[in-house]
């Protein structure tokens, strides 16, 4: 179960990063606006219940005050004996009409379907419950609320707007609101049916719930603009960032320390001082190892040659020349150590560099001494040349040095060489592939490994120190691009450089 659950959740964390905006000001902008919204939902959900709760409380009241009411009018109807009850809401309506409007039915008027709110059953249950109290009435009351333009009255054949004025039905009908109308039926031991209508006093209670305060077109223009105002600070906070990582990306180019301000919030400050501070530790490293080698060739120059010179003194054949070989060899690797420092020690300015143009000189250079190595530049239709697609801004002699140790590499040991250069999108793929045997398998990562060599390369150049791809993969670091081997699958091996434009 254990398993499951973490499996799940890195399934989550997978996903989050994948849709998730790449950018630290994307990721602030989306985790505020998931809080604002988190904390707008709730405060919602909280004023909403508890505007719900009084608006209930206070319907209540209403509708228990006006139910009330209603109630003793019932009442003296009620203990009216029948042939009087006519009479009364006779004069009632010559003398003008009462508070509600009422009529004696000889049937149960069938009223028509309304769709009531919360609000109206409130009303309707509150009603129930106060005339069902009553000791002088018999039997459920019938309450429900109707439209003005679709209740009837008298009989179910008789609308209240077919009535004549003076009959009261403008006390129900409000133009040009359309207000429920309240409708109690109360059967009376006579068979008659008592039917009082009325309007709620305050009718704005149970009208239709609107949209809450909190969501409110005005409340959320004013939430977006607090974010838009929100997203122009986080970008400012974020900025300082921005300029370190291009700091952090010259540096690692060229070597040269980029000094970046150390003012900003605490968490920058430290990590730009900490940044500065590795700069000043990296070239004093890079300096240090310089002249250390250097002081290495310097002091190794002259007891290499006082040993020769006393190499050349002894008489056995046998005896100096393997001893005056070692000697040399020695001599070999200390002046191959110093060029790699001096190689991946360069100290250009950057410009544009045409790797086209690059890459036919140096195989045309080679084929002018006999060696077999051809360019391969794909056919843009339509006459267009390739002048631009393959530009570059980088350090030339760095650049150029890389490719010849490549290309040379693959002379020497796999010859002929085919170079193939082709652009896809913002990155430059350069592919070297000689004819030689290839990479046994598992030594393609230990071959950048200083002083590593294989059987077959030995074997080929024994003078060699396993030195040219170190070399070569450090000169493409800087430059922001990348080196692999693999093996071709018809033969040979194939060195790929990917460059960015």
């Amino acid at each position: 179960m254990t398993g499951k659950i973490k499996n799940s959740w890195h399934a989550l964390i997978s996903k989050i990063n994948i849709y998730s905006p790449s950018t630290l000001a994307g990721r602030f902008l989306v985790v505020m606006f998931a809080l604002i919204f988190t904390s707008q939902l709730l405060v919602n959900y909280l004023w909403e219940k508890e505007m719900e709760s009084d608006r209930q409380q206070a319907l209540a009241k209403v509708s228990t005050n006006v139910a009330l009411r209603m109630l003793a009018t019932i009442d003296y109807f009620v203990t009216q004996p029948a042939g009087i009850r006519k009479v009364t809401i006779n004069q009632l309506r010559y003398m003008g009409g009462a508070r509600y409007f009422i009529t004696l039915n000889s049937d149960f008027i069938e009223l028509s379907p309304y769709q009531n709110s919360q609000a109206q059953q409130t009303v309707v249950n509150v009603f129930k419950a106060v005339l069902g109290s009553d000791k002088h009435i018999f039997g459920q009351p019938k309450v429900a609320f109707s439209r003005p333009e679709t209740l009837k009255v008298i009989n179910n054949q008789t609308y209240l707007k077919d009535l004549p004025d003076n009959w009261g039905k403008e006390s129900l009908m409000v133009d040009p609101l359309d207000l429920p109308v309240l409708v109690i039926q109360l059967k009376l031991e006579t068979g008659e049916w008592l039917y009082l209508a009325t309007l709620m006093p305050d009718s704005s209670i149970l009208a239709e719930e609107l949209s809450p305060a909190p969501l409110q077109t005005s409340y959320m223009a004013w939430m977006l603009t607090l974010l838009a105002f929100a997203t122009m600070a986080i970008y400012f906070m974020v900025r300082p960032f921005e300029a370190l990582s291009s700091a952090a990306k010259a540096f690692g180019e060229g070597l040269e320390p980029v000094t970046v301000s150390e003012q900003g919030c605490l968490e920058y400050e430290r990590t730009a001082r900490a940044f500065n501070h590795m700069q000043k530790n990296i070239r004093h490293y890079m300096n240090d190892r310089k002249q250390l080698f250097s002081g290495i060739s310097h002091d190794l120059k002259t007891p290499i040659t006082r040993l020769r010179l006393r190499a050349e003194l002894m008489d056995d054949d046998n005896v100096r020349d393997p001893f005056i070989k070692d000697l040399e060899q020695l001599e070999i690797m200390v002046k191959s150590a110093l060029q790699v420092v001096s190689d991946t020690d360069i100290h250009e300015n950057a410009e544009v560099v045409d790797l086209d143009r690059l890459l036919n000189e140096i195989t045309l250079a080679a084929q002018s001494v006999g060696q077999r190595a051809w360019l391969h530049t794909p056919f843009h239709p339509n006459g267009e040349n390739n002048h631009g697609i393959y530009e570059v801004t980088g350090k030339p002699l760095a650049l150029k040095r890389c490719l010849e140790n490549l290309i040379g590499n693959g002379i020497v040991y796999g010859s002929p060489v085919n170079v193939y250069i082709k652009r896809e999108d913002d990155q430059i793929i350069i592919t070297i592939r000689d004819s030689g045997p290839g990479l046994p398998a598992g030594v393609d990562i230990s071959t950048f490994k200083p002083y590593q060599r294989l059987e077959f390369g030995y074997k080929r150049n024994p003078e060699g120190h396993g030195l040219g791809l170190v070399t070569a993969r450090h000169l493409v670091s800087i430059h922001g691009g990348n080196l692999k081997l693999r093996n071709h699958p018809d033969g040979g091996l194939e060195v790929i450089l990917m460059l960015p434009v």
